[in-house]
């Protein structure tokens, strides 16, 4: 009898420590995107970390701990801690396949930030990946210029890697999309990968 009075004990406090962790991770998530929003990505970068971390140890759901992750790649990246930054994209995907959740947007932000580093081939490889999504998606129809611009920077990786015939098949398909739907512009926030790095 004694050993279940403590075992409850035990799981009542464990949920509640996952209550408090909870909490504060969306504390810190609210700082991150107000911080990222008026163009501080070293507090955003911090503050998702914190997020991250809590979102983590309370075993938050798997969508939950994907947009953390995501958002703390981001932050990372565009902060010059690039080798960090991929691996916490790489969580967020994951996370994503987890949750069932769309897998492109984690993998076209993995190929910008391979691309922003002029790392060509490892940028063409991960477009190869997020393309079939994006398609699967029907991103092409509902969401046709940001598509057009995935298609202009997958070509400028492939150009970078040397296939210069693939890539101006790329720049053709992204101009024949935008002249089929013109009045369509893209609204997403380009990543600024390693603009703001922090001092050593």
């Amino acid at each position: 009898m004694k050993s279940v009075s403590a075992l409850f004990v035990v799981v009542l406090l464990a949920g509640c420590a996952s209550a408090v962790e909870e909490r504060i991770s969306n504390n810190y998530m609210v700082q991150g995107a107000a911080a990222q929003a008026r163009g501080d990505w070293d507090t955003a970068r911090r503050a998702y970390a914190r997020a991250t971390v809590n979102a983590d140890q309370a075993r938050l759901p798997a969508g939950r701990r994907a947009i953390l992750h995501y958002e703390y790649g981001r932050s990372l990246g565009v902060t010059c801690f690039f080798d960090q930054s991929e691996h916490e994209l790489n969580a967020a995907y994951e996370f994503d396949k987890q949750a069932g959740q769309p897998l492109y947007l984690t993998l076209v932000e993995l190929a910008r930030l391979s691309l922003d580093q002029k790392k060509f081939a490892q940028s063409v490889a991960y477009f190869e990946r997020a393309l079939p999504e994006l398609d699967k998606d029907g991103a092409a129809s509902s969401a046709p210029a940001g598509y057009a611009d995935v298609l202009d920077e997958y070509a400028k990786a492939l150009a970078g890697a040397g296939n210069a015939v693939e890539s101006k098949i790329q720049v053709n398909r992204a101009a024949t999309l935008r002249v089929e739907r013109p009045s369509k512009r893209s609204v997403t926030d380009r990543t600024p990968y390693g603009k703001f790095c922090t001092p050593a």
